[in-house]
């Protein structure tokens, strides 16, 4: 018992509000509870009648009720008015199928007593994660890596397995972690555990999903609608709500739609600002006061920005090249004092299409198809020999078909550029898990347009190892709880469903949902440049941090795996303005920092 509490009680953070704990021989649960709904009763581990099936439970079902209504039709007693319950006699009424009755973000575990069998899931999109390790004896479950880490079954080491793929990408795409056997469930995965050992299994995937005649109108007032639903499911909650604003169209949308159907006062909304002249405050302030909400600014400085990188890695537990997790993190401190549920437009642009590199990479690709194959050495030689950093990357992706070249919207390293950063023993030691992982997403959609294939290797990669991981663990560290109403799963299916012309139109991105949102928003929200909380790191790496971030740079953890002659041409560069390398620093730093704190 006192090593499954010391182990729950290192994330009070994700759950401050009541503890529970239950073992029984050689089976284990902890729960933390953040308390959004039925908060008088909805202690976990919560079991049925019989005490035979019992559930620790993180997120929530927006259609519980829906489902609770169909289980006491059906002879079930329900304890309690929250969703918890819900997994429980789903689950005894139609055993793991029922998860594909359930419409939220979740990961929980489950222990059958009655067939000694432990079922571990985690939501369809991957918005709240789920780490374990295993081995012929035990596994271990759990939200976060250090409560698996202080099991002591486990030892902190690196996963040079990966290592390539955070230098890459700037995060480490799942099953692996940068923690040596300590893995990730995947998005719209569950395990099931029993003596015979561990199956994975795959129950919701939407690459199988084929384009359907439409008209555009059509699909406007169907997506209109979904918008509204997933909006006010996402309502739900006995706590105060707001939303995080930035002032681009995704923010400013939703809180359009929670004004619509909340039918309750004033919004509460959040923003980050810097006095670098960096800031969207000006936007979000427009939709504010539109709205009438009331609205908080967190002024971010460059010192307080480098000294939470610590705090970042921390709660982060993953190294990710994400400077916004930082604003993240400290807006939700500031929201906490108002509000416990925060809403936001995370995932709009895997839905709709809304990043450059979409139209860029669709532009690129459409070029290559038309150079010969017999120039391909010729680009290839002349690539180190290209003035920047970002010419050498756009030359490599010129000599590889799509599946090859596109590793998603963070991708930074290339071929040429790792031959230049690495060192000879580190490039001899790279491995493929990158190149394998994007290629095993990109066989499944092969049969699709280069849009389609793109949208869905981001859902798989990018957004849930990323944006999703920021997301949740920089709220959870305030205790705060996210939702984000573009990544309903029906949103996903409907969008995979249409022309990706739809989604970008004579240039334009996220076409579908501007003409959703250009009714009620204004003009210069809707159709302006995407920013998205963006920190100034380049101004700062440049200026009052300057001093800070070269120490650090040159007095890397590990620097053997690098050459020392490329970081300080990158660092001359960037402080010179002769190049913006601040998310290769960026990079770097991070991993220095992880280091420090877990190896």
């Amino acid at each position: 018992m006192a090593l499954v509490k010391d182990s729950t009680d290192l994330m009070t953070h994700r759950g401050p509000d009541d503890s529970g704990y239950y073992v029984y021989g050689n089976v284990g649960l902890g729960h933390r509870r953040l308390s959004i709904i039925d908060l008088s009763s909805g202690h976990q581990p919560m079991a049925n009648e019989d005490g035979r099936i019992i559930t620790v439970y993180n997120g929530e079902i927006y259609n519980y009720k829906d489902i609770r209504q169909e289980l006491i039709s059906r002879g079930h007693t329900f304890a309690t008015n929250c969703d918890t319950e819900v997994i429980v006699h789903g689950y005894e009424e139609w055993g793991t199928d029922c998860i594909q009755r359930f419409n939220g973000m979740f990961s929980f575990v489950l222990w059958d007593d009655r067939t000694r069998k432990l079922w571990v899931v985690r939501d369809r999109l991957g918005i709240k994660p789920l780490y374990y390790y295993s081995d012929d004896h035990v596994i271990i479950c759990s939200s976060e890596i250090k409560p698996i880490l202080n099991t002591g079954l486990v030892r902190p080491e690196m996963n040079d397995n990966v290592l390539d793929a955070y230098f890459s990408v700037g995060y480490v795409p799942g099953p692996e972690t940068m923690f040596k056997k300590i893995r990730k469930v995947l998005p719209g995965h569950f395990l099931l555990v029993d003596r015979n050992g561990l199956v994975d299994r795959e129950y919701w995937d939407f690459s199988h999903i084929q384009c359907r005649e439409t008209g555009f109108s059509e699909a406007k007032d169907h997506f209109e609608w979904l918008l509204e639903d997933s909006v006010r499911k996402r309502l739900m909650s006995d706590v105060p709500l707001g939303v995080f604003l930035s002032g681009g169209l995704d923010s400013s949308a939703v809180v359009d739609l929670m004004n619509r159907t909340s039918g309750a006062g004033s919004i509460n909304t959040f923003t980050v600002s810097y006095n670098e002249g960096y800031s969207e405050e000006k936007h979000a302030r427009t939709i504010a006061e539109q709205y009438h909400t009331n609205h908080s600014v967190f002024y971010l400085e460059g010192d307080d920005f480098f000294s939470s990188i610590e705090t970042l890695i921390r709660f982060a537990e993953e190294p990710i090249v994400e400077p916004a997790a930082i604003a993240l993190y400290h807006i939700s401190k500031l929201a906490r004092e108002n509000a416990i549920v925060l809403l936001s437009g995370e995932g709009s642009d895997e839905v709709f299409g809304g990043y450059y590199l979409y139209r860029f990479m669709n532009g690129l690709e459409k070029i290559r198809r038309m150079i010969p194959r017999v120039l391909d050495p010729a680009l290839k030689s002349i690539s180190p020999y290209l003035p920047k950093d970002k010419y050498r990357k756009y030359a490599d992706w010129l000599v590889s078909p799509l599946e090859k070249s596109y590793q998603g919207t963070s991708s930074y390293l290339t071929p040429s550029i790792k031959k230049r950063l690495y060192s000879p023993d580190l490039m001899s030691q790279k491995s493929s898990y990158l190149e394998d992982q994007f290629s095993s997403y990109f066989r499944r959609v092969m049969h699709k347009d280069p849009l389609s294939q793109m949208l869905y290797v981001d859902t798989k990669t990018w957004l849930v190892d990323d944006l999703l991981l920021k997301a949740d663990k920089m709220t959870m560290a305030a205790s705060i709880e996210l939702r984000v109403p573009f990544l309903d799963y029906r949103m996903i299916e409907e969008a995979t469903s249409l022309p990706s012309g739809y989604k970008i139109q004579k240039g334009e991105g996220k076409f579908l949902l501007k003409k959703i949102m250009e009714p009620v928003l204004p003009k210069e929200i809707v159709y302006r440049k995407k920013m998205g909380f963006p920190v100034p790191t380049k101004n700062w790496f440049q200026g009052k941090l300057l001093s800070q971030v070269e120490d650090a740079i040159m007095n890397l953890r590990g620097n053997n795996c690098f050459n020392k002659e490329f970081l300080k041409e990158t660092m001359l560069r960037h402080k010179t303005g002769k190049e913006d390398n601040s998310r290769i620093l960026m990079t770097l730093l991070v991993y220095d920092e992880w280091q420090r704190q877990y190896l």
